[in-house]
């Protein structure tokens, strides 16, 4: 029973692996956020650029660091529903800064989305941003995902002493299925998290609807919030 469920699942997350809304960590009304997009008009209809959305991306000592865990099931390392459109909006929104843009390297399954995110994963992410912290001091340090990336997000922020926390300018997550549990130490008040209404993993459930499946749509508004952080 377990087995056929697990299979229904692959199913169903392999179907819609996309992007998701806003409900900001802090005191941020979501048409304030909703306004800003208006500035960085990038939604799921604009294409990505080509030059710039890569699995990896990467410059030494960038201005900008973004670390990006996808969703389940999705290929590469930052996916195709939400990472390739929010790296291109990042690049736009950052104008002349450099930016760099990594997905972390996990599995992905279906086992670790319903295990609460891969644990692999988020130690993965977490190296990262403490060796970027280290070994380049004035980088702005973004952590982001989509779906169970969004997990792994969470739990390698949990993973970092207070010092690298210190060091993260930004969080921000997309389909959360632990929306509205805070990030760990100063992270939190630096968060944004984009749920949409229906989206049903945003609840805690497994039903992948199409509200789950059109993120895209607010990486504009994402690019937004980290720019004015960085």
């Amino acid at each position: 029973m377990r087995s056929s469920f697990a299979l229904v699942l692959t199913l169903a997350l392999t179907a819609f692996a996309a992007p998701t809304s806003t409900v900001p960590d802090e005191a941020i009304a979501v048409d304030e956020v909703t306004a800003v997009t208006e500035v960085i008009a990038i939604d799921e209809s604009v294409a990505v650029d080509a030059s710039i959305a890569s699995d990896v991306f990467i410059q030494a000592c960038a201005d900008v660091t973004v670390y990006f865990a996808r969703g389940t099931s999705e290929s590469g390392t930052i996916g195709t529903s939400v990472g390739p459109h929010f790296q291109t909006a990042l690049q736009n929104a950052l104008g002349g800064k450099s930016l760099e843009f990594v997905g972390v390297p996990y599995p992905a399954t279906v086992g670790g989305f319903l295990a609460g995110g891969d644990a692999g994963g988020a130690t993965t992410m977490a190296n990262y941003v403490t060796d970027k912290a280290n070994a380049c001091p004035s980088t702005k340090i973004v952590i982001s995902g989509f779906s169970q990336g969004a997990q792994v997000t969470h739990l390698a922020a949990g993973k970092l002493s207070a010092a690298i926390q210190n060091r993260v300018n930004a969080a921000v997550v997309f389909g959360d299925p632990k929306n509205g549990q805070p990030f760990a130490g100063v992270i939190s008040s630096r968060s944004i998290t984009f749920c949409h209404t229906g989206d049903y993993i945003c609840t805690g459930g497994i039903l992948i609807t199409p509200q789950h499946s059109n993120y895209a749509q607010d990486v504009g508004a994402a690019a937004a919030f980290v720019k004015a952080r960085v």
